[in-house]
Parts: C-alpha cells; structure tokens; sequence
C-alpha cells in the first residue's frame, strides 16, 4: 500500500472509530474494482435484456424508453441523497445506521431495526435474482444452438445452484481476488454492451422502426388500465438501475471512504441509464 494509501485508511479507521465502529475488513478496493462490483450487480443492459417482457406489453415501445428516463432521473436523485449519507457516515451498515443517527430518539429503534431487515431482504432477493437470470440466458443459448432442445425446470435450478455456490466459494475462500474479478466483470459487461448493441442494429438494418413508433407508440395487453399498465412497465427500467447501494455495503473496503464512495455511486447512476438507454432504443427499433 502507498504512503497516500495508508494516510488515508488511517483516516477512514480514526473516521470509523468515532462513529461507533472498528475497521475489520481490508480495504483493498480502488475505485475502478469497486465501481465494477457495482456495475456488475446493476449490469443494466443484460437487465433490460432478460425484463423486456415487462414493458412490450405494458405500454410497449414507450413504456421501454420513457421508463427508463423516469427510473433514470429518479434514482439519480435517490442516489445524490444516498451518496451524502454516505460520505457523512461510511459504514457498511449503510441504511439502518443512517436512519438510526438521523430518527428521533423514540422511533429510532424500531425504525433502525426494520430498515436493516428490508435491506436484508432486499439483498437476499437480488442474491437470488441474478443466478436465476444467468442460468435461465445459459438454457435459452443451449435452445438457441440446439433445436431439439427442451429447458426443464430442474435444468434452470441445478444452473442456479451452479452460479450460486461458486459465488459463495468466491466471496468466502477468494476474497483476496475480487478486486481483479470486479474489474474483469465490468470490462467484460462493457464488452458484451457493444457487441450486442451494434448486432441488433447490424442484423436489423435497413428495416428499422419508425421515430414515432419508437417513442409514442402505446400497447396495453395486460388487461388493465392504460395508467397502471404503463407503471407495470416502468418496472423494467428500474430493474436495471436498482441495487446501487451496493456501495454503501462495501464502503469499509476501499481508502478514502468518503470520498471515493459517493463518486462511485455517482458515477454509476450517471453512466448506467445511458448504457442501457442504447440498447433500449435499438431493440425498440429493430
């Protein structure tokens, strides 16, 4: 570790100790590794890919793109809101211990206790969001590449335990590598983002969809209301902004806590809407 490096932890432990804390963990994170653990738990535009059956049928075209502008400015100001908290009081506890400084001292506790318990199980339905995803993209290309090819249920669980296990083997057993782990994921994720985005567009030229088609065009096959059908949609372009507060969750990993914190999350709430916004459009399109 430098010499700026350890003034600066010695600075985050002094800064932890005063906040009822003691450094436990090891901050071997640098800005890019930590904002590419981020990205890669958002990972927006493999998001969007796998919820489009969210939006097509409620509102369609302009549900796909308007949603993710609304979920986009949306969680940019949540984010800013997060990212002071953050700065003030960087601790991995991130929400309860915010809220339990911040409440009166008479709900203080119950307020604490169950924002911890919604964060956990927030975390625990994103923990098992993402293997789903992944092992239900891994039946969907062995269908692709094999046409007598049926995915069964049981196929989709045993992938899911698959990604599931080796990621408790790599947060347990090789957590000294998940910087570098961090940094390959968001260069692979930014990779696969260029290819696809050219290859829709590649495969779909010269028929492309019209602009009004793209950005007006409403469709409601859910059976209810125009309204509500178009906020069932909106849940799409969440889905691929959510989870940012991962950083707040492994602030006690990284130098310059304060500092370097909140300019991940800023980051990833500025970059992720436009990367998933070309990949929206271009499906749209095609």
């Amino acid at each position: 570790m430098s010499r700026n490096n350890s003034h600066k932890v010695a600075a985050d432990v002094e800064h932890l100790n005063a906040l009822g804390h003691q450094q436990e963990m090891t901050r071997h994170f640098s800005f890019l590794s930590l904002l590419g653990l981020a990205f890669a738990i958002l990972n927006s535009w493999t998001a969007l890919s796998v919820s489009l059956s969210l939006s097509l049928p409620s509102g369609g075209p302009s549900s796909t793109i308007w949603g993710l502008i609304t979920a986009g400015i949306s969680n940019l100001c949540l984010s800013s809101s997060l990212g002071e908290f953050l700065s003030a009081f960087p601790t991995a506890g991130g929400q309860f211990y915010w809220v339990a400084y911040v409440s009166p001292p008479g709900p203080r506790r119950f307020l604490s206790y169950w924002t911890g318990w919604i964060t956990v199980g927030g975390w625990v339905a994103m923990n098992a969001t993402g293997p789903l995803l992944g092992s239900q993209l891994v039946t969907g290309l062995i269908a692709l590449m094999h046409d007598d090819y049926e995915s069964k249920r049981w196929h989709v669980f045993l992938i899911y335990l698959g990604f599931s296990t080796g990621g408790f083997f790599l947060n347990v057993f090789a957590n000294r590598i998940l910087p570098v782990v961090n940094k390959a994921a968001f260069y692979w994720s930014m990779t696969g983002f260029v290819v696809i985005s050219i290859t829709i567009l590649a495969c779909a030229a010269p028929n492309f969809a019209t602009g009004e088609y793209v950005y007006s065009d409403f469709e409601n096959l859910t059976g209810w209301p125009d309204g509500f059908a178009w906020l069932l949609g909106l849940l799409q372009g969440a889905f691929g902004l959510a989870a940012y507060d991962s950083v707040c969750h492994m602030i006690e990993e990284i130098p310059d806590a304060p500092k370097q914190g909140p300019r991940v999350m800023s980051a990833l709430q500025k970059g992720t809407p436009l990367i998933e916004f070309k990949p929206s459009e271009g499906i749209t399109e095609a």
